[in-house]
């Protein structure tokens, strides 16, 4: 059953990266990934109308079941660009997608955003009336014992993640054997590599 499960979405990835590796085609996208690592960034911008035209059953899926299908997408950016530059690939441990264009009946307004599109991709458009303090989330955070010198990472999911697994939201105070780990400012973290509010 896993099994089953890998392959599909193995095949899924592999169509997403036909689509993103159209050199016989106009080549958009590889100007796109090309200039993104030109630009040093990590999100590339699909049109879900260029989607439509060359895989409709890909796009249909995207738009219905998007944790699964989003994942397969970036998995294959991952790829491609691993393909075009294998050092700025290993540069960025993650890519991601951002879409723009038509999303037909699944363009929503904050009042018309009803639990029927839990799971769906939709493009929300509204006016932002008040926002409240944002607190930015902690993605990866980096830890220095001095008596071993080693450092230890530490990852941190929680629901809003696409591959989320489980994962303590506590910093570590000591490694495995016992010893302290490196304070700064009074905090077991000494290094936090990275924390975003939106991807």
């Amino acid at each position: 059953m896993a099994t089953d499960i890998d392959q599909r979405l193995r095949e899924i990835q592999r169509e997403y990266l036909d689509f993103l590796d159209d050199g016989e085609d106009q080549g958009i996208y590889q100007q796109k990934v090309r200039d993104m690592i030109t630009n040093n960034d990590i999100r590339l911008v699909v049109n879900i109308n260029d989607l439509r035209k060359k895989n409709p059953k890909r796009t249909l899926s995207l738009l219905n079941e998007s944790f699964e299908e989003l994942v397969a997408l970036q998995k294959a950016l991952k790829e491609f660009v691993a393909s075009a530059d294998p050092v700025y690939s290993k540069q960025h441990e993650e890519f991601f997608i951002g879409f723009e264009g038509s999303f037909g009946a699944k363009h929503v307004t904050p009042r018309s955003l009803t639990s029927r599109y839990l799971g769906n991709l939709v493009c929300l458009e509204g006016i932002v009336t008040k926002c409240s303090l944002i607190r930015p989330k902690v993605v990866r955070s980096v830890h220095y014992c001095p008596v071993t010198k080693k450092t230890m990472e530490r990852r941190y999911t929680d629901m809003t993640s696409l591959d989320a697994y489980p994962s303590s939201a506590a910093y570590p105070t000591k490694d495995e054997d016992g010893n302290l780990l490196e304070t700064e400012y009074g905090l077991s973290v000494t290094k936090i590599i990275k924390h975003s509010v939106y991807r």
